[in-house]
């Protein structure tokens, strides 16, 4: 899935899950969408520096690149289920309920992403194992049906959204959720051209 829809899914089934229990957090809604979003900061580190800072073509970044041991290395980390299996264990004992409900966002995203991922896929048990599951469909790869399912994807989010409004307190956080619905779609649009070639 792309980043931001992960932030508003997951906004949409932690808020519906945790009820009146967690809304009386104030910060509950940053915690679920920078947990959200935490797992692909490496691959936006990633593709700037390789993009803008080190240019390379894309074809080299993708297929060449991205595989490199120190960028997987880099990738699992945020990546890795028993990380934030433990964390959110030691949040828990400890009744730090902003991080556990951000280790929560983390391993849903992880759940969101495991069965979208082909060759791309990240080492989810990382360190306890390099194992990757090698979907046989991709949310962005045409090879596995991407083109279908990023349009899905991004109804299916502009759907939610349209629930997780109501949990939005601020103007600036409903001009945010419009945003990334318009970015969902449009982002959609400049990884199948950036893809096209490769």
């Amino acid at each position: 899935m792309n980043t931001q829809n992960h932030a508003i899914v997951n906004l949409f089934i932690i808020r519906k899950l945790g009820g009146t229990r967690i809304a009386k957090d104030r910060g509950v809604n940053i915690s679920i969408v920078t947990g959200s979003i935490l797992p692909d900061i490496p691959i936006i580190i990633f593709f700037a520096w390789n993009t803008w800072i080190v240019p390379s073509p894309q074809d080299t970044i993708w297929r060449i690149l991205y595989f490199q041991n120190n960028w997987q290395w880099f990738f699992n980390i945020f990546n890795s289920i028993p990380l934030f299996l433990i964390i959110a264990g030691i949040s828990y004992y400890l009744s730090r309920t902003g991080l556990l409900i951000f280790c929560l966002a983390n391993l849903l995203h992880f759940v969101e992403d495991f069965f979208l991922h082909m060759e791309d896929a990240h080492a989810h048990f990382f360190p306890l194992s390099n194992y990757k599951f090698i979907s046989p469909i991709s949310y962005w790869d045409p090879r596995g049906f991407g083109i279908y399912l990023s349009i899905v994807e991004s109804v299916i989010t502009l759907i939610i959204s349209l629930f997780v409004f109501k949990y939005l307190q601020f103007r600036w956080g409903k001009v945010l959720l419009i945003i990334a619905n318009i970015f969902s779609f449009g982002s959609h649009v400049m990884w199948y051209f950036i893809f096209l070639n490769l």
